[in-house]
C-alpha cells in the first residue's frame, strides 16, 4: 500500500470517528445544516461511518476514499445495513466528478492531510455556486513548538498544520467568499472511543505507529484545537 503508515493504521483497523469529538461532534454539527435536497459530497469517508448517518438521513450523499481497505469497509458498512450507496475510490486532488457536481462537501479531518494548493482548487471546482465546504480540521496555536510541530508533519506526512488564520487566509485565496472558523479545545470536547473493525492480519509495526500517535497526541493537546470550518464559495 502507498499510504501514509498512519493513513494504513486507520485503514487497518478500521477506526471510524477517529478525530476528537468523534461521530458525535460531526452529528451536531451536521444537525444544524439544512442537507435537504443538497447534493452532497464526503471526501475522505473512512469506514463510512458518517455516510452511513446522512444517509440514513435521506441525505444525497457521495463517500469517495484514496485507500482500498477504507472503501472495502466502507462498502461492508453499507451493504450490512442495506444503505443503497456505494463509496468510491478517488483522490480529493483530482476527482472524476463534472464541476459543480455537489452543493456541500464534507471533510473530516482529511484536508489538513493533504496539498491544499491541490485539494482546495478541486474542491472548488466541484461546488455549485454558493455551494459550502465543511471541515473539522486540526488548527494549530502559537504555543505550538516548532520541534514537536515538525515531528507531527513528520509522522503524519503533513505539509502543513495550519493555524485558523492560515486557513482563512488558505481559502478565501482560493475563492471562498465567506469563511467561518470555530475552534473548539481538544482537552474540552467529550471522550469518545472510536469504532473499530479491524483486518485479520495487522503487522507489528502498526501497533508501534499507534503508540507514536497517542504519544504524539498527549504532547500536543494544550497547543492543538479542532475547528469547524464552513466556506461558502
Amino acid at each position: 500500500m502507498n499510504h501514509r503508515p498512519y493513513t494504513d493504521l486507520l485503514a487497518l483497523f478500521g477506526i471510524g470517528g477517529a478525530h476528537p469529538g468523534g461521530l458525535e461532534l460531526t452529528k451536531n454539527i451536521l444537525l444544524k445544516e439544512n442537507l435537504s435536497e443538497k447534493k452532497l459530497l464526503e471526501i475522505g469517508c473512512g469506514t463510512g461511518q458518517t455516510s452511513l448517518f446522512l444517509n440514513a438521513m435521506n441525505v444525497n450523499i457521495t463517500p469517495i476514499d484514496n485507500h482500498s481497505i477504507m472503501i472495502e469497509k466502507a462498502n461492508n458498512r453499507f451493504a450490512e445495513h442495506q444503505a443503497g450507496i456505494t463509496a468510491l475510490q478517488m483522490d480529493i486532488e483530482k476527482t472524476e466528478f463534472r464541476d459543480s457536481s455537489f452543493d456541500f462537501i464534507l471533510s473530516e479531518s482529511v484536508l489538513s492531510f493533504t496539498d491544499t494548493n491541490k485539494t482546495l482548487p478541486e474542491v472548488v471546482r466541484l461546488l455549485n455556486k454558493d455551494g459550502v465546504l465543511l471541515a473539522l480540521e486540526m488548527t494549530k496555536k502559537g504555543t505550538l513548538h516548532l520541534d514537536l510541530e515538525d515531528r507531527m508533519k513528520q509522522f503524519y506526512n503533513m505539509p502543513n498544520i495550519f493555524s485558523k488564520e492560515d486557513w482563512k487566509e488558505a481559502l478565501e485565496n482560493h475563492g471562498f467568499k465567506k469563511v467561518e472558523i470555530s475552534p473548539l479545545s481538544v482537552r474540552d470536547l467529550q471522550p469518545s472511543e472510536p469504532e473499530m473493525d479491524p483486518s485479520e492480519k495487522i503487522e507489528d509495526k502498526y501497533f508501534e505507529v499507534m503508540h507514536e500517535h497517542e504519544k504524539l497526541t498527549y504532547e500536543s493537546q494544550e497547543h492543538i484545537e479542532i475547528s469547524i470550518i464552513r466556506a461558502q464559495r
